[in-house]
């Protein structure tokens, strides 16, 4: 599987966008919020507007903020972990240039809404929201989760050819690839070795008898027990013990595939 950088980033943040928009709970959550907020008006709201005026204004407020931090972290995140950044510092960078672009958006509903100066609300405003961010990616997206367990996952139907590159003494139980420079190590239920070849020719010559997970790892089918995501970096747990990382911009596709077993 090829990836264009700018194509996968922009693919993937639609794509969580359209999970996320029909979420009800996400949606009832975020009403929750701004009617709480809109009814003790926090940061002197209170005195400044009157009722229906905060209850609108808060709710612009929580929902274009989470929406635009959300996704501004996202394409982020996954743009540079196709840079081969891996998490949690993807996500670190990911939350950072969101706090800018979400205090930038409140900085100018500030300077419409409130006739504040601009720039000096912007400065105001940044520790905030990048403490917030933080916060808000620690809790949501860097949080150890519940093991997701595979059922039953059935192989290809016909062994692919590729395998016959493996030495005998190995068997045809394959397990991983991971990419080394110009070679390939590959794992087998008996033992490793090392083959020349790149992993994108790999996976192509292999089909559905496995996926690819990262821009250096390829897994089988077969061998996926579980998958979890532990200090922002999402990774499968295979027969064997081993926990392979799951690129961000291969996430959805493995969760999909997982899910559907």
């Amino acid at each position: 599987m090829r990836f264009v950088a700018n194509d996968t980033m922009l693919g993937e943040t639609l794509a969580e966008a359209r999970v996320l928009a029909g979420n009800w709970l996400l949606w009832a959550g975020l009403a929750c919020v701004a009617l709480v907020a809109g009814l003790t008006g926090p940061f002197g709201t209170y005195i400044w507007m009157p009722v229906p005026m905060r209850l609108i204004y808060w709710g612009v407020v929580i929902v274009t903020t989470y929406w635009t931090g959300l996704l501004t972290s996202f394409a982020v995140a996954t743009w540079v972990e196709i840079q081969g950044v891996p998490a949690p510092w993807s996500v670190g960078l990911g939350a950072g240039v969101a706090s800018v672009v979400v205090t930038l958006w409140l900085s100018a509903l500030h300077a419409f809404v409130l006739a504040d100066p601009f720039v000096a609300e912007f400065f105001r405003l940044l520790p905030y929201v990048i403490v917030i961010s933080l916060a808000a990616t620690f809790l949501f997206d860097t949080a150890e989760a519940t093991d997701v367990p595979a059922r039953d996952i059935a192989p290809a139907a016909s062994e692919p050819d590729w395998l016959d590159n493996l030495p005998p003494e190995l068997g045809r139980d394959l397990l991983l690839l991971q990419a080394q420079d110009h070679y390939l190590r590959v794992r087998t239920s008996l033992g490793d070795t090392l083959l020349r070849g790149t992993i994108g020719e790999a996976a192509e010559a292999l089909g559905d008898y496995g996926m690819r997970v990262h821009r250096s790892w390829w897994v089988s089918r077969s061998a996926i027990v579980t998958y979890r995501s532990r200090k922002g970096a999402r990774v499968i747990v295979l027969s064997s013990g081993d926990e392979v990382p799951v690129g961000r911009s291969y996430w959805r596709n493995v969760r999909d595939l997982i899910d559907r077993m």
